[in-house]
């Protein structure tokens, strides 16, 4: 039986490896997965990230009607916090997600212009196959290589 957190390791690793095939660019987890200073579930160390980006493996869809009522609905919860912590590092959102037997998505607040998607306006997300999205949607990805200069103050 996988636990929880096996799972969602295993699903950070997918979208790791999946991120970096499509992008030639080397995604990995971060420290902690998140937990600690550096927020989100994937980045790319020694860079200046473009994205926030959380990964989810549920056994259900993380889509359905209880989007739309005040029950319980995972997605919803989700792309709340992704989206206050992405606003906090000043940094996009980037939710990839899935359920049990089913393909990745991914929410964005970007609008895709060369896919089919779904949008949630009142979560202003749009929503679509993340290998589609990957393959469709060119983005960028980092907004150069981090320059460390432990000299300077943290502050400054």
């Amino acid at each position: 039986m996988v636990n929880s957190r096996q799972k969602g390791h295993k699903a950070e690793l997918l979208v790791a490896n999946m991120l970096t095939r499509w992008t030639n660019l080397p995604f990995e987890q971060t420290p902690g997965s998140g937990s600690g200073k550096i927020k989100g579930d994937l980045w790319l160390k020694h860079h200046i990230n473009v994205f926030l980006i959380e990964v989810k493996f549920y056994k259900d869809d993380a889509i359905s009607t209880k989007v739309f009522t005040n029950k319980s609905n995972n997605f919803v919860q989700w792309w709340v916090k992704t989206c206050q912590q992405a606003d906090d590092n000043n940094l996009e959102p980037l939710l990839f997600f899935k359920a049990n037997h089913a393909q990745f998505f991914v929410s964005t607040k970007q609008k895709p212009k060369n896919i089919d998607y779904m949008y949630i306006s009142f979560l202003d997300s749009y929503v679509c196959l993340a290998e589609k999205w990957l393959e469709k949607e060119k983005q960028e990805w980092t907004h150069g290589d981090r320059i460390y200069e432990p000299w300077k103050a943290a502050n400054t």
